[in-house]
């Protein structure tokens, strides 16, 4: 079974694969973030080109039966949408995601994010390209809008989970769904 889990960033998309993977130990977990940056140190700072990226992807994901992606790779590749057997978009409210984001760039890079001017620069623009997510009118970044009309694309099944849930509340769901 092939599955992806997207969502805006810190919806928790990375977090439910990684408790589902820990629940089905036959899946391989693939993040989209491990084939769209290059490892550097801080992280996230060089995209690898997009040949790279989708071979690395192409290869690992062909690689095993048992897939579950986490991330947003719907603009990856336009047949990528044939590729699963169950889309899983996340929503939570906007306030709450963009609070989930602080803490966790503040947890990933320390007090320097905020002192640092050339990351807390980063910081906050990753903050600004996150909040758009949820506007109507985004159509240069990833956005729910561009998501949800994904989801109407692929020939798969979907499921939209929506709201702060628990993390068991949200995987109680997903392994429902799927028996």
């Amino acid at each position: 079974m092939k599955i992806m889990i997207m969502g805006a960033s810190g919806a928790g998309a990375t977090t439910l694969g990684e408790n589902f993977i820990k629940n089905n130990n036959v899946f391989l977990h693939l993040d989209s973030d491990s084939y769209f940056w290059e490892k550097t140190d801080p992280p996230f700072q060089t995209e690898k080109s997009a040949d790279e990226r989708n071979s690395l992807f192409e290869s690992d994901f062909y690689s095993q039966k048992n897939v579950v992606v986490t991330g947003s790779i719907f603009h990856w590749n336009t047949t990528y949408k044939n590729l699963f057997d169950l889309v899983v978009l996340l929503y939570i409210p906007k306030e709450i995601r963009l609070q989930r984001l602080a803490e966790r760039e503040i947890s990933r890079y320390g007090n320097k994010i905020l002192s640092d001017e050339k990351l807390n620069t980063k910081y906050n623009a990753f903050l600004a390209w996150a909040s758009e997510y949820d506007l109507e009118e985004n159509t240069t970044t990833r956005s729910l809008k561009q998501q949800k009309q994904w989801m109407t694309e692929v020939k798969c099944a979907t499921l939209f989970l929506e709201g702060d849930l628990t993390v068991k509340e949200r995987l109680d769901i997903l392994q429902n769904y799927i028996a």
